[in-house]
């Protein structure tokens, strides 16, 4: 497990000021089996009453976003961004419980270890979420420091957040679900408190690539128990990716799940198609990452299997233009004659000279690979068709 370290630059938060003009909350009772009132609701309209999407889940109307430009500096003397969030919710800042005004908040203190203090609840496995703000999630609380029961704190959301998804003095890593250990999330923990990061991760924050750490259970191909799927240093890669939008071919920018090292190369290639001449592509529209499974008609692991691998099958281009592998690319044709044909050819030529990918296979390679070029990264690989 990983986390990724980026301070606060600039980014635009939804804030409350802690300990001032506290709304007031709610006395209806929020049960964890989804009966009755959710949290998050207050009684001077600074939120809506929530309404139940699913177990220990909630959504409500978009929360009041007007930024509040007071800055607070970390009690401890030390030069985090304290700006607060405007709607009290699971992890705002604060300073006592009291300014966590939602059913059943509490504060997980400064003196605790949690810079700013951050708003948390008590949780048996799941959370309760707000429009407006990351999503939350239960964590076994010896794993940030304190008592060894549930508390809900807030997902990374490079989205909402951009960088590490988390608020400033806060770092992105991946822990289980209280009493739920096979399923994680990329939480976010007080900086320093959670493994370092790896040194793949140090270079996607470099680059200013929006990433979560996560982790991966062991996997098998459907008819190969005998084989093992395993990710190396696995990440959740967010679009867009160096301003290119990542999406895949239903039509969503949702993260994709990646060994670090592919989210290096994504972001490479993304700058390629980002320098095209003579225009540049705004989106590249992918068939996948991750998928468990061999190569067809044999037993040998595909590099989709270990994350290592991404279907492109086309692109947006600047002017609005959209160019599709299917669609325009010249097959069997050594120099195309159409300039669709050509920035197509180009691309992946460029992918190939820099090394961006060692495996990369055409519509020349075979039919199956018509609609899309697959490119990877095969260790010890040389190969481009």
């Amino acid at each position: 497990m990983g986390i990724v370290r980026l301070r606060n630059r600039g980014w635009v938060v939804l804030a409350w000021l802690g300990g001032c003009n506290t709304p007031g909350a709610r006395d209806d009772a929020w049960e964890p089996d989804g009966t009755g009132p959710l949290p998050g609701s207050t009684s001077d309209g600074t939120a809506s009453v929530p309404t139940q999407t699913g177990p220990g889940t909630t959504t409500t109307d978009a929360v009041d976003t007007t930024l509040d430009t007071g800055v607070d500096e970390s009690s401890t003397g030390q030069s985090y961004d304290c700006t607060p969030w405007m709607t009290p919710w699971i992890g705002g800042p604060c300073m006592q419980d009291g300014d966590c005004a939602y059913e059943g908040g509490l504060c997980l203190r400064e003196d605790e270890g949690f810079p700013c203090g951050t708003c948390s609840q008590s949780c048996a496995m799941l959370c309760p979420d707000l429009d407006g703000a990351p999503e939350t999630f239960c964590v076994d609380g010896s794993d940030v420091g304190i008592e060894p029961t549930g508390y809900c704190l807030s997902k990374c959301d490079p989205e909402l957040l951009p960088g590490n998804g988390c608020r400033d003095g806060y770092e992105c890593a991946a822990l289980s679900r209280f009493m739920e250990p096979g399923t994680t999330a990329g939480v976010c923990v007080p900086e320093g408190y959670w493994e370092p990061m790896t040194a793949c991760q140090h270079a996607l924050v470099d680059r200013g690539v929006a990433f979560v750490p996560t982790t991966h259970e062991l996997d098998h191909p459907d008819g190969h128990p005998e084989l093992d799927c395993i990710i190396v240093d696995p990440v959740l890669l967010y679009s867009p990716v160096l301003g290119v939008d990542l999406r895949g071919g239903g039509g969503d920018t949702d993260p994709v799940l990646v060994a670090c090292e592919t989210a290096i190369a994504i972001a490479d290639t993304a700058q390629i198609a980002t320098d095209m001449a003579p225009i540049g592509a705004h989106e590249i529209i992918h068939y996948g990452t991750y998928n468990c499974r061999v190569i067809a008609g044999t037993s040998t692991l595909s590099n989709h299997a270990e994350a290592r691998a991404i279907d492109i099958a086309g692109f947006v281009l600047d002017d609005g233009s959209q160019l599709t592998v299917l669609a325009d690319w010249e097959d069997g044709v050594a120099m195309p004659v159409t300039p669709e044909g050509q920035w197509l050819r180009g691309f992946t030529d460029v992918l190939w000279e820099t090394m961006t990918w060692n495996i990369i296979l055409t519509p020349e390679y075979n039919a199956d690979h018509d609609n899309h070029f697959h490119v990877d990264l095969t260790p010890g690989g040389m190969f481009y068709e």
